[in-house]
């Protein structure tokens, strides 16, 4: 009884530590973080779950939302790559790769923004290009969790941010705390909570602005007998951010057959996004995933991720 109660106690405080951030974020105006790639997410099955992944994220997509996750697992590597065309002007690249052993979890994470080619425009000969330039932005992660006892774990990751404006750049250093717990008298619920992209501010051409720090608290659900037992999966995040409104999302995932999910959600507070599904297939050590994103601004397309996951 005593250890349940230690266990119960360091969980909620170290959950608490994390969310601390979420006070210091929230409340900011659009405009006034960059880096927004940073909130991309990385995985198929999380992006068709509403975006929600803290307390639900699986195999390597988990190195991005959060590698405490990971720490309850059976051992073994995960590998995720990921494709997305963004607003019909951005391409949209993720890498991923998790190893789960007796010592934690190790987690290495890519990410690339590309844009189309712009033309450059001058101050002095108004409305006439001066040639063309195509902006980008780079961000490498490496993550580290470890379980504490049977029930509760937590992970850290540091990772370099880089962004390329024409012939300005800049880079920057950011760091990500996580955490997860798997409540003991409730079977299959998970809580999960990360505090990411903690950090100056980075200046690029002179001009310092913030990096997109968010904070998201979540919790999923996965039945552990009975009929829906391993096949249904209620996932949902509230996120905090230092650059607009508090906003949610909920997701779930129901298996057909173990090699075949049906996934759907929805995101809240959301100018123009809302409506997300998707389906994932995995055969043996083979993953594959498929997510559309719904747009409601007629002037831009619904979104398409796919990934590729491997599993050893």
């Amino acid at each position: 009884m005593r250890n349940t109660t230690y266990c119960n106690s360091l969980g909620i405080l170290c959950l608490l530590i994390i969310a601390l951030p979420a006070a210091a974020v929230a409340g900011g105006a659009p405009g006034d973080a960059g880096l927004l790639f940073l909130r991309q997410g990385m995985g198929a099955r999380e992006a068709a779950m509403g975006g929600s992944g803290v307390a639900s994220a699986d195999g390597a997509a988990a190195a991005y939302w959060n590698p405490a996750r990971l720490a309850f697992g059976d051992g073994g590597t995960f590998f995720l790559v990921q494709q997305q065309t963004w607003l019909q002007a951005f391409d949209y690249t993720a890498v991923a790769l998790a190893h789960q052993g007796p010592f934690g979890v190790i987690g290495l994470t890519f990410a690339g923004f590309f844009s189309d080619e712009l033309e450059r425009y001058g101050a002095e000969t108004v409305g006439v290009p001066e040639g063309t330039f195509s902006p980008y932005d780079l961000a490498f992660g490496l993550s580290y969790a470890r379980a504490i006892g049977d029930e509760f774990a937590v992970g850290m990751q540091g990772k370099v941010a880089y962004e390329k404006i024409d012939i300005y750049s800049g880079t920057i250093l950011l760091y990500d705390f996580f955490a997860a717990w798997k409540l003991r008298h409730l079977p299959g619920v998970m809580l999960g909570v990360s505090a990411t992209n903690l950090g100056g501010k980075m200046t690029i051409n002179q001009e310092p602005f913030n990096p997109p720090k968010a904070v998201n608290v979540g919790g999923s659900w996965s039945p552990q007998s009975g009929v829906l037992a391993y096949r249904l999966t209620l996932a949902g995040d509230v996120g905090f951010y230092n650059d607009g409104e508090d906003k949610a999302h909920l997701g779930a995932e129901f298996k057909l057959v173990p090699e075949l999910a049906l996934r759907a959600g929805y995101k809240f507070n959301y100018e123009n996004q809302g409506l997300t599904a998707g389906v994932g297939f995995r055969h043996a050590s083979f993953g594959i995933g498929y997510a559309f994103e719904n747009i409601s601004d007629d002037a831009l397309d619904p979104g398409h991720r796919f990934s590729l996951e491997f599993f050893f």
